[in-house]
């Protein structure tokens, strides 16, 4: 990775989890567009052909990039989002070295239409006892510290499709374009993309609300922005 590290910064101080943030955005609801819902039955199709131990095996590929890389390595807080049970790939690896590594971790939960914040997750064997969303997704309850979006060192992001561009096509609702403009106000977090190789997909539609991510990284290669 070419990009300079950023400094290490002191752990956030959380905000009252009873409280959700009040910091707004001034992103308008995203239009559905079509070739976007396209593109999403096509990765879909793509990652049914992997079956499980292919999932996994690239799950653990990619958090042994993480691992290694610079940002990851300087941070001190950092948010992590928790699989779903089938069909993406698995991050109980990375949550794993996250606390080995002696971050400290936030995981989403969704708090309304458009809406989510970053709740602390105090150990990796906690995960499989958290509530589940109505995806199935574990998520942190609302009595947990909850961070400070700008006080963030990194966002590690998922996405339906990413390319070496470093564009991104999530699921439509919004959730992380929000929250990364509302983290990188604070001019420090950087946001890494990671995926399994079908979520490779060259040809991103990009509206005009979609973030641009920091870097993305996949089981056998790896893109950065410069510095």
């Amino acid at each position: 990775m070419s990009a300079a590290s950023p400094e290490a910064t002191e752990a956030p101080a959380a905000a009252s989890a009873a409280q959700p943030s009040t910091t707004s955005t001034t992103m308008a609801a995203p239009i559905r567009n079509p070739l976007k819902a396209a593109l999403r039955k096509t990765v879909a199709d793509r990652i049914k052909a992997l079956d499980e131990a292919e999932i996994l095996r690239q799950s653990e590929a990619v958090a042994e990039r993480l691992q290694k890389n610079p940002w990851y390595e300087k941070s001190k807080a950092i948010t992590l989002f928790l699989s779903m049970p089938t069909g993406e790939l698995q991050t109980s690896k990375i949550v794993e070295n996250a606390f080995k590594d002696g971050k400290r971790v936030f995981c989403p939960r969704v708090m309304g239409k458009g809406h989510m914040e970053m709740f602390e997750v105090f150990n990796a064997a906690e995960v499989p006892t958290l509530p589940l969303s109505k995806w199935k997704i574990p998520e942190p309850p609302t009595d947990r510290p909850m961070v400070d979006p700008p006080e963030l060192d990194l966002m590690v992001v998922p996405a339906v499709a990413l390319n070496l561009q470093r564009a991104r096509c999530g699921h439509g609702a919004g959730f992380y374009d929000r929250y990364i403009l509302r983290a990188q106000a604070g001019g420090r977090c950087k946001t890494v993309g990671i995926g399994l190789t079908p979520q490779l997909y060259d040809d991103i539609p990009e509206d005009e609300h979609d973030q641009r991510l920091d870097g993305v990284i996949f089981p056998d290669t790896e893109a950065f922005a410069a510095e």
